[in-house]
């Protein structure tokens, strides 16, 4: 084989070299290109010599050449030192906080019309605090939607306490859609309910008391059963779905988070004119009245409540009670933080050995240890145990609209549930993630010191101990109470371990430690 490919192989090499040279740093760019083309020129040349210069040898150089961009990337980049970053980046107490906050933000930034989002933001309703609900109470006798119904528009008329009326009634329903049949809320209303709500929809329109007579197949959608039916289609005014195995026209979407007595309705229809069977206790009635704006919600709503009492359409063994909507959404939500705050009481009060541990073995005598210490425990569980509740709440999304399409009384038990078996799992993991640290910098220990077993020799220093590769102090684990290493505690060292270490340069703060070599004997006498 002559000469010419030889050239031509050496060529192509030369210039993927003086491609990775442009890598390595101004300086040193000389000497490095003239180390690999020296390389390479003896490596075509033997190539050459043997008779082993071939396609598969000459894929082999070329191969060979472009490691040369890792190389120069390494001059480029000191690569002790990004081995270091990537060992001991992830042990520090940074990394820890930067790692949950990505998980959160990615929570919150997937789906911003989330559960949680709803969970803790107003209704989206006008004036909200002269808006009374009424409800059939706890323990009473069920009432026909239709007396209430006729009730409150009697009264919106007659009485000069109510500005405007409207009346609902709610029970659990079947929807078959284009995917698939869903269990959900469904509620009959009278067509000045969203009107007296201040809502206006998203798509289509919603029922009107000048539709006379009613549509009675016409249907309003919540905008959860518009995403999970329609897939979020702008054209969904006109199609139909099967409402109870009853065919239904849509003619409206309803925007995110609407609610009606602090249940989420998938479905709403007007109340017929026509006669219905009656569901006892499985259809039940409410209404909502708006007091007028100059009027105090609180005299208006005692005012009411008399008048309530006094109807003599509503049997007297029937309890009605009355509530803003605003106080309804507040009663539901410190009944939720009560819960989820006797949750973490009982969390801590299950885990009080490893909150112990925590405790005992926490810094001392430095103020500034001891509070980084607990500021970076509550701050780590915080954002662990929001991390943990928005989780729960979107999962208990997910099973609610498949399963009841209602919220609230799943969150009330099944994401409390949840949120409570999640947050011992985090706060588990927290703990033991915390006593691993050094007390000092907050560093996860790098060195584990094995002091015998606790059978070899009793009385004798049989444990563990976790020291801080920067040198801070020992954490002492004992393996019983009758060895020398008798409890579990932190111990500082002092700056005679300095020798082992090496020594902290100055300029830097404690978070930032760096030790330096210490020089020996023989090299001071060879500077001398």
């Amino acid at each position: 084989m002559g000469g010419r490919p030889l050239k031509k192989l050496l060529w192509r090499c030369n210039h993927v070299l003086r491609l990775a040279s442009w890598i390595v740093p101004r300086g040193q760019r000389v000497e490095w290109l003239r180390e690999w083309e020296g390389e390479v020129w003896h490596w075509g040349h033997f190539l050459m010599e043997s008779g082993r210069l071939s396609r598969r040898t000459e894929q082999e150089l070329l191969r060979h050449c472009w490691g040369a961009f890792a190389d120069a990337t390494w001059h480029r980049f000191n690569r002790v030192a990004v081995l270091s970053f990537f060992h001991e980046w992830p042990r520090t107490p940074r990394f820890c906080i930067l790692a949950i906050l990505a998980v959160l933000v990615i929570l919150l930034a997937g789906d911003p019309a989330s559960i949680f989002s709803g969970f803790i933001a107003p209704p989206p309703y006008a004036d909200p605090d002269h808006l009374l609900t009424i409800f059939v109470a706890e323990r009473s006798q069920w009432l026909a939607p239709e007396i209430l119904r006729d009730w409150v528009l009697q009264v919106s008329k007659e009485s000069q306490l109510i500005s405007g009326g409207a009346a609902y009634a709610w029970r659990p329903s079947l929807v078959r859609g284009p995917a698939g049949t869903e269990s959900i809320l469904s509620a009959r209303i009278t067509p000045a309910l969203f009107g007296l709500l201040g809502v206006r929809p998203s798509l289509g329109k919603t029922f009107q008391e000048t539709d006379l007579p009613p549509c009675g197949n016409c249907v309003v959608l919540s905008d959860a059963i518009w995403r999970s039916q329609f897939q979020s289609d702008g054209h969904v005014i006109g199609r139909s779905l099967l409402l109870d195995g009853r065919q239904v026209e849509i003619i409206g979407v309803l925007p995110p988070h609407c609610r009606l007595a602090a249940r989420d309705i998938g479905v709403f229809s007007p109340f017929g004119t026509g006669s219905r069977p009656l569901l006892p206790m499985y259809e039940w009635p409410g209404a909502l009245l708006r007091a007028p704006t100059g009027l105090d919600p609180i005299k208006a709503r005692k005012q009411l409540e008399t008048l309530i009492n006094q109807a003599d359409s509503i049997p007297a063994n029937t309890k009605l009670g009355i509530i803003s909507v605003k106080d309804l959404e507040y009663e539901f939500l410190k009944s939720c933080l009560a819960w989820f705050a006797f949750a973490l009481l009982f969390l801590l009060a299950l885990m009080w050995c490893p909150f112990a541990r925590l405790v005992t073995t926490s810094p001392h005598g430095n103020a500034r240890d001891v509070f980084r210490w607990w500021v970076f425990f509550v701050l780590k569980n915080a954002l662990l145990l929001m991390t943990i509740l928005i989780i729960c709440l979107d999962l208990v999304r997910i099973a609610a609209l498949r399963s009841r399409g209602t919220m609230y009384p799943v969150v009330s038990a099944g994401a409390m549930w949840l949120f409570w078996i999640g947050a011992t799992l985090a706060l588990t993991w927290s703990i033991r993630d915390h006593l691993g640290r050094c007390r000092s910098c907050l560093k996860r220990f790098g060195a584990q010191v094995n002091l015998r077993s606790a059978g070899d020799f009793f009385l004798e220093r049989a444990g563990t101990e976790l020291v801080c590769d920067g040198g801070h102090g020992v954490l002492h684990m004992p393996l019983m109470q009758s060895s020398c290493v008798d409890s579990e505690r932190w111990s500082y060292l002092d700056e005679s371990w300095s020798a082992l270490f090496g020594e902290r340069e100055k300029g830097f703060s404690n978070s930032q430690l760096i030790f330096l070599p210490r020089r020996t004997t023989w090299e001071e006498d060879d500077d001398d």
